[in-house]
């Protein structure tokens, strides 16, 4: 208890001292800002990207994997009805992904499947690189994936109809409606997705590399998206959202087994609601989220029924005082999760964490600072303070120079602790994964000529590794420590009406520490971790005519270890083109792509084919 005291005693001394120094320093300026989000709030020091859907021309059929994959050099790994990203050389579950500053990973395993979120809904899609959990909380430690639904940025009243047909079987049509009454803005989506998913492929697996039909893989999909915002006047408003989808797919197996009966079904629920007010240069927001999340799994040839289902409630509150240069931004929030799972040693699971964070910010034409402080408590296991120090400065005009230090941590799943199943057992015992992230980058901008490069070295300890001991079963420790290190650039530059956009990353993450006496992984590039990845496209305007060319390279990476040689995954280039045609009389718009270009063969995750050539037709239909 002492303890706990310590840390909130420092809190309020880093608030007060803040208030003291805001109050002496800037009481006789008037300028009054007002930031709007928290990412935005606390974006100093930070390598992000704000990503255009509507460039790669998919129409509605767009998910989170195929934005990574086509726009941004992120390894991304496609297994059974999962696809999962790999940020900075960490592992899946060390990305956050976010639905208006809350998070929606699954509390079960840690996870956001990036096939099954589609984005053609959100007004914002933000790519924010490195550990943000002084901010954000557990999880943040590669990275994080920001979906906003941003209705006050619509300004007129809209109905658009989305049509997208493609290969193998792809179907997707959606309809929105956005209607602006007074005070008060609505926007509504419909969402319908099917894909048979049957292509054809070089099973490796077999002697002879025989061509194989996925003719196991459907997936359909239904989404609804509704939200509200209300203007009660220049000081107050309110947000209302809801979110919900279902998702029944089936779920094909490697290229080694030759049938399957296996299932998955994923229903979601997402309520989210705001208040924000402001009174001169104080800001408070208010927000309540409930996120319901059903799972359920099935195999039947194997007698397999795993399910769960899952609730979230989250409370939280922000307050922001932005006077002259200096922001102090106050933040707690409450959490509750529960989760009834057939898989854990007791059906029913309960656990509470509340937050909070102090944070003081300098801002001026040429220096930014940015300092955070966060403290966890929950009900299981401990929380160490999470600190974040960042700056930018313009060393001449255009050219600015950044730089992040920060703590990050990931608190172990509920799978992590409490599973108990046929080989496998949890561990009540295990504590959060800590890491330590240092980062610099350049910012490069002259007219339309646009430069990032980023260096970074992330050390992660208490890293949660499942591995089997001498009884035979698989369980989890804190036992592995990593460290990665690397470069990530950016380039944009537009000259009449070609413009061009690539990036590149540098990765070599390695396992630092021998979990036991046979262990020979150490100095070793991580698994499914390329050293290499980067896209690059070029887009040509002609009139009513758009065409872009894009090239995405993924550097080879290991799959497995133990072997003399390391079973290695090839590296492949992809390559896709789009026509887009828009007539600027009618409101129709017609888009033709295709992905995979030279029909390229090849595998993300062992034994797991991808699709050969595809071909997408979207008809877009937009009246204002």
């Amino acid at each position: 208890m002492k303890k706990n005291l310590s840390y909130i005693y420092l809190l309020l001394f880093l608030v007060n001292t803040s208030q003291a120094q805001m109050a002496m320093d800037t009481i006789e300026l008037a300028e009054v800002k007002l930031v709007e989000t928290r990412v935005a709030t606390h974006d100093i020091g930070v390598n992000k990207a704000t990503i255009n859907i509507e460039s790669l021309s998919e129409g509605s059929s767009i998910s989170l994997d195929g934005v990574i994959r086509n726009s941004y050099s992120l390894y991304m790994k496609k297994y059974g009805a999962l696809s999962t990203p790999s940020f900075r050389g960490t592992s899946s579950s060390h990305t956050l992904v976010l639905w208006n500053s809350i998070p929606i990973n699954s509390i079960a395993n840690g996870l956001a499947d990036f096939s099954s979120i589609y984005c053609h809904n959100f007004t914002d899609l933000l790519v924010v690189h490195g550990g943000d959990a002084s901010v954000f909380g557990s999880g943040a430690i590669g990275g994080s994936l920001h979906l906003n639904t941003n209705v006050q940025s619509i300004t007129k009243n809209k109905f658009s109809f989305s049509l997208t047909e493609g290969s193998y079987g792809l179907s997707s049509q959606s309809i929105n409606l956005s209607l602006i009454n007074g005070k008060l803005i609505t926007s509504a989506n419909l969402h319908f997705f099917i894909h048979e998913n049957d292509f054809k492929y070089v099973n490796i697996a077999q002697i002879g590399h025989p061509f194989f039909i996925n003719d196991y893989g459907k997936i359909k999909s239904n989404s609804q998206n509704i939200d509200f915002f209300y203007k009660l006047n220049n000081k107050t408003n309110y947000n209302l959202s809801l979110w919900t989808s279902n998702i029944e797919r089936e779920v094909p197996q490697n290229m080694t087994i030759s049938s399957s009966d296996a299932k998955q079904y994923d229903l979601s629920k997402r309520l989210f609601f705001s208040l924000k007010h402001k009174v001169d240069f104080i800001v408070f927001e208010f927000k309540q989220a409930y996120l319901q999340e059903g799972f359920r799994y099935t195999e039947l040839i194997k007698d397999i029924n795993s399910h769960y289902l899952a609730e979230t409630y989250i409370t939280d509150a922000d307050i922001r005082l932005l006077r002259g240069n200096y922001l102090i931004n106050i933040g707690a929030a409450l959490t509750n999760n529960k989760i009834e799972n057939n898989n854990y040693s007791s059906l029913h699971q309960n656990e509470r964490m509340f937050s909070s964070f102090s944070a003081l910010q300098y801002k001026s034409k040429t220096l930014s600072v940015n300092t955070v402080i966060r403290k966890e408590w929950h009900t299981f296991f401990e929380v160490p303070m999470i600190p974040s120090i960042a700056f930018e400065t313009e060393i001449l005009d255009g050219l600015k120079f950044r730089a992040k230090y920060n703590r990050s941590f990931r608190s172990p799943t509920y799978n992590d602790r409490f599973w108990v199943g046929a080989g496998a057992n949890g561990n009540e015992n295990l504590k959060p994964e800590d890491a330590w992230n240092k980062e610099f980058g350049i910012d490069f901008q002259i007219k339309q000529f646009d430069f990032a490069i980023t260096a970074y070295n992330l050390h992660i300890s208490d890293m949660i590794l499942w591995q089997q001991i001498e009884n035979g079963s698989w369980t989890p420790s804190n036992i592995q420590k990593v460290f990665s290190r690397g470069i990530e650039t950016a380039t944009k530059f537009k000259y009449l009406s070609l413009s061009f956009a690539g990036n590149y990353s540098f990765t070599k993450s390695t396992n630092e520490d021998a979990n036991s006496s046979l262990d020979n992984t150490i100095g070793q590039q991580l698994r499914y971790v390329p050293i290499h990845k980067g896209n690059a496209s070029v887009t040509i305007v002609n009139k009513d005519l758009e065409f872009t060319l894009s090239k995405s390279y993924t550097g080879e990476v290991i799959a497995t270890y133990g072997t003399p040689e390391n079973k290695i995954l090839d590296g492949f280039l992809l390559t896709n083109l789009s026509v887009r045609y828009k007539h600027t009389s009618i409101p129709i718009s017609l888009k033709i792509k295709a992905k995979n270009l030279m029909n390229r063969s090849y595998i993300s995750y062992q034994n797991y084919p991808n699709p050969g050539r595809e071909f997408l037709l979207t008809l877009d239909y937009n009246l204002d």
